[in-house]
């Protein structure tokens, strides 16, 4: 195993009672590149390439997580770690105004893992506001040549630590296999593309 880590700031989770909650997970699947991911059932899905999930009308802040997964053109190995992670850091810090604050790289068996969480100025207005600043934690996998990334975005501040622990879960759910196995017994089916719930219910927890 390799584990690559420049930790750069630190930040303060929300008490539990400001904390997001939901009622169970669904399974978001891509069948092509076969990789699956649970997301809260209340979440709603913009399917396409990119796929969008949006976070609940209803939600006292907004964000926004971006699931994109794509054929490399030759296999990733445990050997490509510090590559993959400079190279990556390298595309964030050409984005306007990027501050890069944690950058985060692994590597266990066949599976890499690099992420990075930065803030940045948007281009365009957001919500009214001319000069916002968002956060974003990125993360992409690499399992031999599929790439699975997924970026979590919110208003730098309040409204991105009401979500973190929304998206701790997220990152960690994310997997190179069929979740809905976990039900079914079937892995990959493709009869039946209607959601599926799985999991317990309870609040998002780091």
């Amino acid at each position: 195993m390799q584990r690559l880590i420049d930790p750069g700031g630190t930040w303060a989770s929300p008490p539990p009672s400001l904390r997001p909650s939901f009622t169970g997970f669904l399974v978001w699947r891509d069948l092509e590149h076969k990789v699956s991911i649970l997301y809260p059932r209340e979440w709603s899905v913009q399917e396409g390439n990119p796929t969008f999930l949006h976070t609940p009308d209803g939600a006292p802040f907004r964000a926004t997580v971006t699931l994109r997964a794509s054929r490399l053109p030759a296999a990733a190995e445990p050997g490509d770690l510090e590559v993959l992670r400079d190279a990556l850091s390298g595309g964030v810090a050409t984005i306007r105004g990027a501050l890069i604050e944690r950058v985060d790289a692994e590597a266990v068996a066949s599976l890499i893992d690099v992420e990075i969480e930065h803030t940045y100025d948007a281009d365009t207005p957001v919500d009214g506001a001319e000069h916002a600043r968002w956060r974003r934690w990125l993360c992409v996998m690499y399992q031999r040549d599929v790439q699975f990334s997924i970026s979590a975005e919110a208003f730098d501040g309040e409204a991105f630590e009401y979500w973190r622990p929304a998206f701790v879960s997220l990152m960690r759910m994310a997997i190179f296999a069929d979740w809905t196995a976990e039900v079914t017994g079937r892995s990959w089916e493709t009869h039946d593309l209607a959601p599926v719930e799985i999991g317990p219910q309870g609040e998002a927890t780091e």
